[in-house]
């Protein structure tokens, strides 16, 4: 089927089958019915085979693994080698699930699971590891001189306590020559820590570990317990800090206590720095380069005549939406 035939389609179930007023809406829908259909599962890989790609060698001894090379659409799978027997198999993740998952101890990889999720183009795993060695100094704060504070924390009295007294940013600073060990750039990271409350916020008070040492901001539980937070480490860490501002509180007294920090160094089947993985993907499919003339069901294009049908109805029912 040319292209153009597929605009007109969608333009007569729509009521303009010469494309007078909608064929640039025409096309806009049609890429946005493909990508819809593909995102949700409703084709076969013959369907649209030129667009179906095999990445091979795939690492993440840097996590996450930079896909950013790839006309990366949708992952397929993520598998071993298929010569090397390997006794682990990878999942597919929202990253919705995986902010809960430090919290919720049913939801963590097993032993043979090897979770993966995609934030732009990045692409992250994640699976039960081994800690590496301790990062911070003075983790108990028996003693307190490789640690530094500012404004309404004190760290002298074998925790780290906050105290309000005005709406300032508070920081407890390990600096980076300070650190019992150095940390990793592009590595992932897991942050235990206890927290007391004696009198808690009661406006916007809010704890995060700075961008110093990780990628992000990671926002800080002031619940009273033990917490851990996961984070990716930024390319070339520097001081670990966190960052404990106040805007609009008149009120707050809690403590830090037994602190740790320990890379996620590997897995008891799973092993990111050797173990060599294949990606199966889905490129973007584009229509930058399609004519009227062009026709979808030839080389290099090759979309089949089936999967176009249906991508014309759910870019007309589109339209028609749009249209109301």
């Amino acid at each position: 089927m040319k292209y153009l035939r597929v605009l007109q389609e969608i333009g007569a179930k729509v009521g303009d089958p010469q494309l007078a007023r909608l064929k640039d809406s025409a096309r806009v829908a049609f890429i946005e019915a493909i990508d819809n259909l593909i995102m949700s599962d409703d084709y076969k890989e013959v369907d649209i085979p030129a667009y179906v790609k095999l990445k091979k060698n795939v690492s993440f001894s840097t996590n996450p693994f930079d896909a950013s090379e790839l006309k990366l659409f949708k992952i397929v799978g993520i598998m071993p080698d298929p010569q090397i027997a390997r006794n682990y198999s990878f999942y597919e993740k929202q990253f919705s699930e995986m902010k809960l998952m430090s919290q919720l101890m049913a939801l963590q990889p097993t032993a043979t699971e090897v979770f993966y999720y995609q934030i732009g183009t990045d692409i992250y795993v994640v699976y039960t590891n081994d800690l590496g060695s301790e990062v911070l100094n003075e983790t108990d704060f028996l003693t307190h001189a490789k640690w530094d504070v500012t404004n309404d924390i004190l760290d002298s009295g074998g925790n780290a306590a906050y105290t309000f007294a005005s709406n300032v940013t508070s920081l407890l600073t390990q600096t980076k020559t300070n650190l019992a060990s150095a940390g990793i750039g592009n590595t992932l990271y897991a942050f235990t820590y206890t927290v007391a409350v004696t009198v808690p916020f009661d406006g916007d008070g809010a704890a995060t570990i700075t961008t110093g040492f990780a990628s992000a901001a990671v926002a800080l539980s002031l619940a009273p317990g033990t917490h851990t937070v996961y984070f990716t480490s930024k390319a070339y860490p520097e001081d670990f800090v966190i960052s404990i501002v106040s805007g609009s509180d008149t009120e707050g007294q809690f403590s830090f206590d037994n602190v740790t920090l320990k890379r996620l160094s590997g897995s008891s089947n799973f092993n990111p720095d050797s173990d060599v993985l294949h990606m199966k993907y889905i490129e973007y499919i584009e229509d930058s380069t399609w004519l009227d003339t062009t026709d979808l069901q030839l080389t290099p294009i090759f979309l089949s005549l089936s999967f176009v049908r249906k991508a014309i109805i759910m870019a007309a029912e589109s339209l028609k939406l749009k249209e109301q």
